[in-house]
């Protein structure tokens, strides 16, 4: 809107990769009311991106990452 910036690209996690995350982030899914506001957005020059990423594969056998009570990640 200040036409400070040419293009963004916002990295997010698909639905079923979000449950695997250990910190509390946005995905996708949570993102699609505001597209038709984004899309409003007047931008002459520029772009915007959403790409939504996903795991290959998944598995109980694995070991789980700990976590504190407050669901993050212990070090």
């Amino acid at each position: 809107m200040r036409g400070a910036l040419v293009g963004a690209t916002l990295v997010v996690p698909s639905r079923q990769l979000y449950r695997w995350l250990t910190d509390r982030i946005g995905n996708f899914q949570e993102l699609r009311p505001y597209l038709d506001l984004w899309k409003a957005i007047p931008c002459e020059n520029g772009v915007f991106e959403i790409v939504e990423i996903e795991q290959d594969g998944e598995s109980l056998d694995v070991p789980r990452i700990p976590k504190g009570t407050d669901g993050r990640a212990r070090r």
